[in-house]
């Protein structure tokens, strides 16, 4: 079963609902939201080249695409979109196993619904090689990047909304601590760093 069954960028937004809108002006979230203007540029040029090839087709009217053309087309875009950067999980002789940063923010998000009284909204994951681990003097907040042996160091920047009422600091320790299993438990590599933001309330 999917994590999720509406193809989303890690900030939230609906690439369906983008591809709706991509012949019209950006909104302010999506001006200046780095996901967002990607995603609009792909978008963009998949909108060209289909109408290029919709055009020149129409020239050729013994020319008709199979049934389910578009949505197949859609699939693979979906897909190329939401990709982003990839992490590497392991690499041996026989071969690489990656996850992309689109596919690990699920995870992440799908962790965060078990805990009661939080709404995952956008989250964004920073990677690092070993080999720029940050020293003391570069990281003057304390965290730690942890990481598996030669592995990548993972930052996940969530940011969520919380219920009114309940005890934000505890609740935040436990979204914490789902995604530290859920992390390595799902894709076999440390939770590195996680910091929450919360930046909304709702009322339950």
């Amino acid at each position: 079963m999917a994590l999720e069954d509406i193809p989303r960028l890690g900030c939230g937004r609906s690439i369906d609902g983008m591809w709706d809108t991509i012949n019209e002006p950006p909104t302010a979230h999506e001006a200046q939201c780095d996901q967002c203007q990607t995603a609009r540029t792909r978008l963009k040029g998949l909108r060209e080249a289909t109408t290029s090839l919709r055009e020149h087709d129409l020239d050729n009217p013994a020319l008709k695409p199979r049934p389910g053309l578009t949505n197949a087309i859609m699939d693979v875009a979906r897909a190329e979109i939401r990709r982003s950067k990839r992490i590497v999980l392991r690499n041996t002789e026989t071969g690489t196993t990656e996850i992309s940063e689109q596919a690990l923010s699920s995870l992440i998000r799908f962790a965060a619904t078990t805990i009661p009284g939080i709404h995952a909204r956008r989250c964004r994951i920073e990677i690092r090689s070993a080999a720029d681990s940050l020293t003391a003097e570069d990281n003057p907040t304390g965290n730690i990047h942890m990481t598996t042996a030669d592995g990548p160091q993972l930052i996940v920047n969530l940011r969520v909304a919380a219920a009114t009422g309940i005890d934000i600091p505890r609740t935040v320790a436990a979204l914490r601590h789902e995604i530290g299993n859920a992390i390595p438990a799902g894709v076999g590599i440390s939770a590195g760093t996680i910091n929450i933001t919360v930046e909304d309330l709702y009322d339950v």
